[in-house]
C-alpha cells in the first residue's frame, strides 16, 4: 500500500463520516422540530452529543487528505479541486453557527428551568433547516465535482446551484410548523 492509497482511504472514510453526521443531524433536527415538550427535545438532543466533533473531525480529515492528493497529482491547476475546497469552506461556517445554536439548546434542555415555549420556538429556528439543507446539497455538489471534474464555469455553476438547491429545498420541503395544532394549543 502506498501513502497515496492510504490517504485516499482516509479521504473516502472522511466523506462517509460527513454523510453519516449529516444524516444523523437531519434525523435529529426532524424529530426536534416535531417535539411537543422539552422532555421530548431533551431525548433527541442527548442522542448524539458528540456529533459536532465527529462532523468537524471528518471535515478536517477530508480537507487535508484532499489537499494532499491534489498536490500529489498536481491538480491545483484544475478548477474542480479549488471549487470543492471553496464549497467545503462554505460548509464550515454553516455548521459552526448551527453547532452554536444546538449547543445553546442542549444547555437549555439540560437545565430544567428553561421556558418550554421559548425552547420549542428555538428548535424551530428556520436557520437550522436552511443550514442542514444547504450543507447536504453542497456535499452532493462536491461529489459531483469530484466525479465530473469540470472546468471553471461548470465548477462554479455546480457550487452555486448546489447552494441554491439546498436553500430552496429548505423552503419547499421542510414543513414550517411540524408541531400538531393540538400540541401547540396545550402551550397557550
Amino acid at each position: 500500500m502506498t501513502l497515496y492509497s492510504a490517504v485516499l482511504f482516509v479521504h473516502v472514510v472522511s466523506a462517509l463520516g460527513i454523510f453519516a453526521a449529516l444524516s444523523l443531524e437531519a434525523v435529529t433536527l426532524l424529530h426536534l422540530r416535531r417535539s411537543a415538550t422539552a422532555s421530548e427535545a431533551r431525548f433527541w438532543m442527548e442522542l448524539t452529543p458528540e456529533l459536532p466533533f465527529w462532523a468537524i473531525g471528518s471535515l478536517v480529515f477530508l480537507l487535508f487528505s484532499g489537499i494532499f492528493m491534489t498536490t500529489q497529482m498536481s491538480g491545483w491547476t484544475l478548477a474542480w479541486p479549488r471549487a470543492a475546497v471553496g464549497a467545503l469552506l462554505l460548509i464550515g461556517p454553516l455548521g459552526g453557527v448551527t453547532g452554536r445554536k444546538m449547543r445553546a439548546m442542549r444547555l437549555a434542555c439540560a437545565s430544567n428551568t428553561a421556558d418550554e415555549l421559548d425552547l420549542l420556538e428555538k428548535l424551530r429556528d428556520p436557520f437550522l433547516k436552511v443550514s442542514m439543507s444547504m450543507r447536504i446539497a453542497l456535499v452532493m455538489g462536491i461529489v459531483l465535482l469530484m466525479t465530473a471534474k469540470p472546468g471553471w464555469e461548470e465548477s462554479l455553476g455546480i457550487v452555486a446551484a448546489s447552494a441554491l438547491l439546498g436553500y430552496l429545498s429548505a423552503i419547499l420541503f421542510w414543513r414550517r410548523d411540524t408541531v400538531s395544532p393540538i400540541a401547540r394549543a396545550e402551550f397557550r
